[in-house]
């Protein structure tokens, strides 16, 4: 009986821990050894398992698509990511990283150099970063239904940890969660021409982190129909920044668009909701704000504003909402809320 159990504990260890891939229908046992047969439009299947080494892989036109618990631990590759993808219009799917670090401290789950990544599905958690871009204004970096969690941990410095760093001509956030980022790194670092958020939640909960999201460089900021907290630990007043680096403005439209959400200003020092350089053009309407904040004369009369979530009739932190529940929840707060 114990060498059966023994057998059955070995055969189950031994399954989590394998590598196992398909490329373009072809069996490996290791990434290393599927590495050889990819090509330009491979189909990249990772069956389940833990994964503790990376690749890098320089092919166009690739997806790689894993089954449900598919996840790189502590699998770092190049100094950069576990995965270091260099070819265009990749395809990501239905992958985790977790204890993803390098010596740069910014180690990430994908650190891509090439031009259009599309990525769903992807849990980066515990780790320095969750994705990296190179510098192309050509291409774009879509992020769906994907999330990002206590990312910076194993960082040592300062600003290092942010959950996405683009870098890019268009880049989406959508559908998806960032969350607890910390060593006072921003949840999203944008330098990309255009950056929308929709639909999507991006959250301080009890971390150091520093905003929310970092617009650097100017151009198209949109933020729309999502949930941003700030909390109490958070080592900078500022939810947004847009174009604070003092940097060349190199884009055409430079604009600020946030409407439709709902603001969630949990940090007991000074709130501001969003400190912006060189924009042509700001719209900031329709957003309810829960929460004391300064400046608020800019903001208050196009936006619900409710004090507290004890006047917004909302329950008390760490309750933070899905955003499944989010026009319901101000269709409430606007009937129910004893409004500033």
């Amino acid at each position: 009986m114990k060498n059966i159990f023994a057998m059955l504990l070995f055969m189950t260890v031994h399954y989590c821990n394998a590598e196992h891939v398909f490329v373009d229908g072809k069996e490996f046992f290791s990434l290393e050894e599927a590495k050889s047969a990819i090509v330009d439009g491979s189909q990249i299947y990772l069956k389940a398992g833990i994964y503790t080494q990376g690749v890098y892989i320089k092919e166009d036109n690739i997806s790689i698509i894993g089954e449900d618990n598919v996840i790189f631990d502590d699998a770092a590759v190049d100094g950069k990511a576990a995965l270091v993808l260099s070819g265009d219009n990749v395809l990501v799917e239905s992958i985790e990283c977790q204890n993803i670090s390098v010596r740069d401290h910014n180690g990430a789950c994908i650190r891509f150099e090439g031009k259009n990544l599309t990525v769903r599905n992807l849990y980066a958690h515990d780790s320095q970063s969750g994705i990296m871009t190179s510098h192309n204004y050509e291409g774009f970096l879509h992020v769906e239904f994907s999330k990002f969690e206590r990312l910076g941990g194993k960082a040592t410095g300062r600003g290092y940890a942010h959950a996405i760093y683009a870098n890019v001509g268009e880049f989406y956030f959508s559908y998806s969660q960032v969350l607890s980022t910390g060593k006072e790194g921003s949840g999203l670092k944008s330098r990309s021409r255009k950056t929308v958020v929709k639909n999507s939640i991006l959250a301080s909960l009890d971390a150091k982190d520093s905003r929310l999201i970092d617009v650097a460089n100017y151009g198209e900021l949109i933020i729309q129909d999502s949930i941003l907290q700030q909390g109490n630990n958070s080592s900078n007043s500022q939810l947004i920044s847009y174009g604070l680096e003092k940097v060349k403005n190199n884009f055409e439209v430079n604009r600020i668009v946030i409407r439709n959400n709902l603001l969630l200003l949990d940090r007991e020092k000074a709130n501001v909701i969003i400190m912006h350089k060189q924009a042509n053009t700001v719209e900031i309407y329709d957003n309810t704000i829960v929460g004391d904040f300064l400046y608020p004369n800019e903001f208050s009369k196009k936006n619900p504003w409710y004090i507290s979530r004890e006047d917004a009739r909302l329950k008390a932190y760490p309750y933070l909402p899905e955003i499944s529940e989010l026009k319901q929840l101000i269709n409430s707060i606007s009937v129910v809320g004893n409004r500033k």
